[in-house]
């Protein structure tokens, strides 16, 4: 039997938590077919591509947290985007106010870094899988041929033009072709849209392998397009693209063990940091979100934030992971929050990516969190091919000189976390978010609503959420309701977003309990749980 919902959801056998129905149905899909949980991820990913597009594809990149049943920990396929070749430190033009001019960073040919997905997605599958692409790919192909439905949140952020999702299609010559009607609407939440060039060349991928991507078809394809639109990407960039299998970085909290996320994302490094000092706190005795607890949290919040600043990619930049998740470090961090220090680091305005949450019924566990950096990506489609671009250029510093400043070949640092929680050697809790900087946050608050306040995996994902960094506190609006008063009392400067606002992310999770899988899909995006 495929129990299928927007709230929780459980199985014995096998369940996917992702950003649409068709990625959970075509990554359970897989399941009941034999697959493992890789063989589902993966199904689920480039599903998430013919049916979310506008989070999601194979232009992208992102990370994989693989754990076997029967081996410690986790294994991570790090298959995030890589600067072209030709790009330098200092490729962007920058105003007084160091910003980028024209936004070529954001929108456009030289917003886009070298695509990792499917190389990383073919890695799992080689190493960790049990199926073959052209198999796991069905989901995908019928997905994008046969039509998925237009959620809520994807309605919302089109019709409202967020991040220039609109604007990039209408005014990229390929991108409107399968999401804007003839007349240039916008399609309506629970209408169908088709993308047959994108189900053409998922269906020739899974014929003639990755290779068709990175060497063939895509790749001559994107080399014209690019050097006819001043683009410094080439085919060159794609055939010399590799992924990279990293360890993960581990912790403790509540006498569990929690895997995550290495450098170049921050996110795993702050994870560590966080449930160190939370883990010596008695939050429950301060209770669920009240003002004592939310000052608290935001305190650590802000010392932790500036650590991201050190952080790079690690074959280009060295990361001092030892000394910032020493317990000599995590240790200052606590004293200067609960000291009273205020403090806070960059921007918070992104709110892209997506992620999903697979296990099996053998006890394999995969936690994955991809991206195309923001709405549609640079809203750069490769001609022919329906394939969306990313801008994870944007991701980089765009002045020179710092950790994550551009360079050839390297990955700019990411706040992604996938992380598996385990006790005694079995995964008990699998999260990941989508949401930029609020990725950290939301896994943190999600984690510590189940592992703290006891909550249900679903109510855990849908409680209110709050959000510490650059000096303002942002709270959904029915949280700033209760303790928002109490808060300004306290010297912070507040903002309110509306609840289960996509602002706070979008945790896709399942929890293991007594041998039942239990999924939750968060009420901010349009994830939907599949389980058997």
């Amino acid at each position: 039997m495929v129990t299928t919902s927007k709230r929780e959801a459980q199985g014995e056998n096998g369940l996917v938590a992702a950003g649409s129905p068709e990625a959970s149905q075509a990554g359970v899909a897989v399941l009941k077919q034999g697959g493992n949980a890789v063989d589902a991820a993966v199904a689920a990913s480039l599903a998430l591509g013919a049916s979310a597009p506008v989070f999601s594809g194979i232009g992208g990149g992102g990370f994989m947290l693989v754990h076997l049943a029967g081996t410690p920990g986790g294994a991570i396929i790090d298959y995030r985007e890589r600067a072209p070749r030709r790009a330098t430190e200092d490729m962007y033009r920058l105003d007084a106010q160091g910003d980028v001019v024209d936004a070529e960073n954001e929108i456009g040919y030289k917003a886009a870094a070298v695509p990792g997905t499917l190389a990383g997605l073919a890695l799992a599958l080689e190493r960790y899988g049990t199926m073959p692409l052209s198999k796991v790919a069905q989901g995908a192909i019928s997905a994008a041929r046969d039509g998925a439905k237009v959620g809520q949140r994807l309605a919302y952020l089109m019709a409202q033009n967020h991040d220039d999702s609109l604007t990039k299609l209408r005014t990229m010559a390929e991108a409107g072709k399968s999401l804007l009607k003839p007349d240039g609407s916008t399609f309506q939440e629970g209408e169908t849209f088709v993308q047959r060039d994108l189900a053409a060349s998922l269906g020739r991928i899974a014929e003639e392998g990755v290779e068709a991507f990175y060497e063939g078809f895509v790749a001559d394809a994107l080399d014209k397009d690019m050097a006819a639109n001043g683009g410094l990407m080439d085919k060159e960039d794609l055939r010399t693209y590799q992924p990279v299998e990293r360890e993960p970085l581990t912790g403790q909290f509540q006498g569990l063990e929690f895997v995550t996320m290495p450098p170049p994302s921050s996110g795993g490094i702050a994870l560590i940091q966080l449930f160190g000092i939370f883990d010596g706190l008695d939050l429950q005795a301060t209770g669920f979100n009240t003002p004592e607890t939310i000052d608290r949290m935001a305190k650590v919040l802000g010392q932790v934030f500036p650590d991201r600043g050190r952080v790079g990619d690690p074959e280009f930049v060295d990361v001092p992971v030892g000394e910032l998740t020493s317990r000599q470090h995590v240790d200052k961090l606590a004293k200067d929050a609960l000291g009273g220090v205020m403090a806070g680091s960059g921007p918070d305005d992104h709110t892209q990516t997506t992620h999903l949450s697979v296990v099996d019924r053998a006890g394999n566990a995969v936690a994955l969190t991809e991206s195309l950096e923001s709405f549609f990506g640079s809203g750069v489609v490769v001609p022919g091919t329906g394939i969306f671009l990313n801008n994870t250029m944007h991701d980089f510093d765009p002045a020179p000189g710092g950790p994550n400043s551009v360079g050839a070949g390297k990955r700019p640092m990411s706040s992604m976390s996938p992380t598996i929680f385990f006790k005694d050697g079995q995964p008990r809790l699998v999260l990941g978010s989508a949401g930029g900087p609020r990725i950290i946050t939301a896994v943190l608050q999600v984690a510590l609503n189940v592992l703290v306040h006891g909550m249900g995996l679903q109510e855990a994902i849908s409680a209110p959420r709050f959000h510490f960094q650059s000096g303002l506190l942002t709270l959904e609006t029915s949280l700033a309701a209760e303790v928002g008063d109490a808060l300004r009392g306290r010297g912070y400067r507040l903002r309110e977003h509306h609840d289960h606002d996509y602002f706070f992310g979008g945790v896709n999770a399942i929890q293991v309990r007594d041998g039942v899988f239990v999924g939750g899909a968060d009420p901010r995006r349009d994830g939907v749980v599949v389980a058997y």
